[in-house]
């Protein structure tokens, strides 16, 4: 998850020796954790993951999905192993001489993302930004508090907007959580 249980309890000013929410709290974490990596179209996790691109005329870049990029275990094309390329920031990988040309024809294993803050080990200190921590903490008390999706609310003659996406396929996020993760999201590769 994007972030602990003990930072929600904390944010929700609920004593860390308070036992009997844990589920339902998790549950919640767990859900705003999965909007925001789906609405960032990206897993934020450091780990091992393969992707298949392709090749474009002209282009020496290809952007892989999961950044920041730590380390390429393997890169093959269409004629095996490619070795001569460079690891950028923002999971960028370079080669002077372009890459092979053809759809879906580049495989990359890799190691990306960030250590989460369930995930932190002395050794190992979490990486993951402080605001996507944040936008998944909102997010979280939002849909407890039952606010997900409301616009707007009036008192007198109650009335209430809801923030309906344009599809009806359900609920925006609210523009704190996109304005917190937009620098994270995944871009088209």
């Amino acid at each position: 998850m994007l972030a602990t249980l003990e930072r929600l309890k904390g944010l929700l000013q609920i004593p860390k020796e308070e036992h009997g929410q844990e589920d339902e709290l998790s549950l919640h974490l767990l859900a705003a954790s999965q909007a925001i990596e789906s609405f960032c179209k990206r897993s934020f996790r450091k780990q091992q993951y393969t992707e298949r691109l392709s090749g474009y005329i002209r282009s020496d870049y290809i952007n892989l999905r999961n950044f920041p990029v730590a380390s390429v275990e393997s890169l093959t094309g269409p004629t095996g192993e490619i070795t001569d390329y460079e690891i950028l920031s923002e999971g960028r990988l370079y080669r002077s001489s372009g890459w092979p040309i053809g759809k879906h024809n580049i495989q990359v294993t890799y190691t990306g993302g960030y250590v989460l803050p369930g995930d932190a080990t002395p050794d190992n200190p979490r990486t993951l930004p402080e605001s996507i921590e944040l936008a998944c903490l909102f997010l979280a008390k939002t849909t407890l508090s039952g606010q997900l999706g409301i616009a707007a609310e009036r008192l007198g003659d109650y009335s209430v907007t809801y923030n309906v996406k344009t599809d009806g396929s359900g609920f925006e996020l609210p523009g704190a959580v996109i304005s917190l993760i937009s620098p994270y999201i995944g871009r088209w590769v």
